[in-house]
């Protein structure tokens, strides 16, 4: 059975993705200026930076995006890592269709390096297939706003291990992003909810606050850092139960090289998940978690291309 798991999908232009989502339905304007760059979405930690809306940026438009990554981290958990620290390679592709402010999109995760690979798969956390809603828009120059539904899913997943056919999980959520200038300022709320009763103590209200700069580098190139955190306020564990790594914080670092419709994203990241208190059963209560198990860096990079329609 899982209780958690994690998101690294990219934040597409004016779409829900990405980040992590991501990743994972968090923050995002509805009419960009230029293809964003990828960060933490749909189901990942924290808000992405809101852009300015722009009357000559498309309404309509249909993103195509895959990321490579040395590891799959999602609100500071290593998903596919044997430890919180492993670095597996794994791709994610996504399709993200926007209209307007409102946005469809697609998002798979795929290990493929790891000893653990069908054993990920086999317990409903491994080739993740993700179905994402997003309806984002602004208030006005400073105050945006997007409210969204990301549904999980693992086809692949085998019933003995995860005692349920089809293991499925759905997040409603919402977010507000404002822009002060020096940086901006982002909060995401949404609840995670196992549909299944055998996973229903993995279920959890996530809240997470979140901070982003824009760097100008040259030309049409700007760094793009983010910062964010994130914490699960409610759980459906039983009543005593201490909940594995509760909080967690996300850095994030990239840069956006644009090529016409066509983008190159590299990144890089660092996340800290605390852990437990007591991580050994046998011998409970004086060997409390080590440094490496609450953090892991992880390197990554984006080739997207953007359709007008």
């Amino acid at each position: 059975m899982r209780s958690m798991k994690m998101h690294s999908m990219a934040a597409l232009l004016g779409s829900m993705l990405g980040a992590s989502l991501a990743s994972a339905a968090e923050g995002d304007a509805s009419e960009p200026t230029e293809p964003a760059a990828p960060s933490p979405a749909a189901g990942d930690t924290g808000a992405t930076k809101v852009a300015t809306p722009s009357e000559t940026a498309p309404s309509k438009l249909i993103n195509i995006d895959v990321e490579a990554a040395s590891a799959y981290v999602w609100r500071g958990i290593n998903l596919y890592g044997a430890d919180q620290n492993t670095q597996n390679f794994s791709l994610f592709p996504s399709l993200t269709a926007t209209f307007g402010g409102l946005s469809i999109g697609y998002f798979g995760g795929f290990q493929l390096t790891g000893d653990n690979k069908e054993a990920k798969v086999d317990a409903g956390t491994g080739a993740e297939q993700d179905l994402i809603l997003k309806y984002s828009g602004s208030v006005n120059d400073q105050l945006g706003y997007s409210v969204g539904l990301v549904y999980w899913l693992y086809p692949f997943a085998d019933p003995d291990v995860t005692g349920t056919d089809l293991p499925m999980y759905l997040e409603p959520g919402a977010s507000a992003t404002f822009a002060t200038g020096p940086v901006d300022l982002g909060l995401y709320v949404g609840y995670y909810r196992a549909l299944q009763e055998v996973n229903l103590p993995g279920s959890f209200v996530y809240i997470s606050p979140s901070l982003a700069k824009s760097v100008p580098l040259t030309g049409d190139v700007s760094l793009a850092l983010g910062l964010s955190a994130g914490f699960k306020a409610y759980t459906n564990l039983e009543d005593g139960q201490d909940g594995d790594r509760p909080f967690d914080l996300t850095l994030n670092v990239g840069a956006t090289l644009p090529f016409a419709d066509m983008y190159v994203t590299p990144q890089l990241h660092a996340a800290f998940a605390t852990r437990v208190d007591d991580l050994d059963p046998v011998a409970p209560g004086d060997q409390g978690p080590e440094f490496s198990d609450e953090f892991v860096a992880w390197a990554g990079v984006h080739v997207g291309y953007n359709i007008g329609l």
